[in-house]
């Protein structure tokens, strides 16, 4: 094995890692997400797909599944590429804010990726989400909520950072997680806001199936 490829795979690790030390209940989360995506072939479209954690789950659940991936960070998707398990998947280059790709898809998912954008792009995706659904398709989002009320954030910050402790993270990257948090919170919906946004986009059946403190699941039936 060469130096390249053990950096990729630490990287790799590194990535996933992370994901259940910042994520309470992450392995609840994830398959929440997981089993509302029918067992047959269908098709796909994941945003911010990352290093493909969530994408080899899928095509582990189903292998048949039909899987595009797009990301703006050619890091990220480098990472992915590297997954024998998902290298058949197609994979973009691109942002989500500023359109999706050609065609439609039975179902589009998004994990830990919403909360990124701002909320006037959050509306105008979650309507373009509709439109490239098939009849019948499936739009299931996981992600990180903003409670209505600032004394409910603190309770939910301090339990966070409580989880994070106990998975071994170092008190530096707990604070910087934090920070993050705190630069990002103007981006941040709440769960009713989402429910509106996905309502006003024609999404007549919605059914939020999780909820753990910030974090939250939607799924929403064309």
């Amino acid at each position: 094995m060469n130096m390249t490829h053990e950096h990729y795979l630490n990287r790799i690790t590194q990535y996933d890692t992370n994901l259940f030390r910042i994520l309470p209940n992450a392995e609840l989360f994830f398959t929440t997400c997981l089993s509302f995506i029918p067992h047959q072939k269908i098709s796909i479209m994941e945003l911010g797909s990352g290093t493909g954690y969530f994408t080899a789950l899928m095509l582990s659940q189903y292998p048949e599944y039909q899987i595009t991936c797009i990301d703006k960070s050619p890091e990220m998707l480098e990472l992915a590429k590297r997954k024998e398990e998902i290298s058949r998947c197609t994979f973009i280059e691109g942002d989500i804010t500023t359109g999706l790709p050609e065609g439609t898809f039975d179902c589009i998912i998004s994990t830990l990726t919403l909360h990124h954008i701002s909320d006037s792009s959050r509306e105008k995706l979650i309507d373009e989400i509709y439109q490239k659904l098939n009849p019948g398709g499936v739009f299931i989002c996981g992600d990180v909520m903003r409670p209505e009320e600032d004394w409910i954030e603190s309770i939910y910050r301090s339990r966070w950072e409580n989880h994070m402790r106990k998975t071994g993270m170092p008190e530096n990257q707990i604070r910087e997680t934090v920070s993050g948090r705190e630069q990002a919170w103007p981006l941040l919906d709440t769960k009713h806001g989402f429910y509106r946004k996905m309502k006003a986009a024609g999404f007549a059946r919605i059914l939020s199936s999780f909820q753990y403190d910030m974090f939250g699941v939607f799924i929403g039936w064309k």
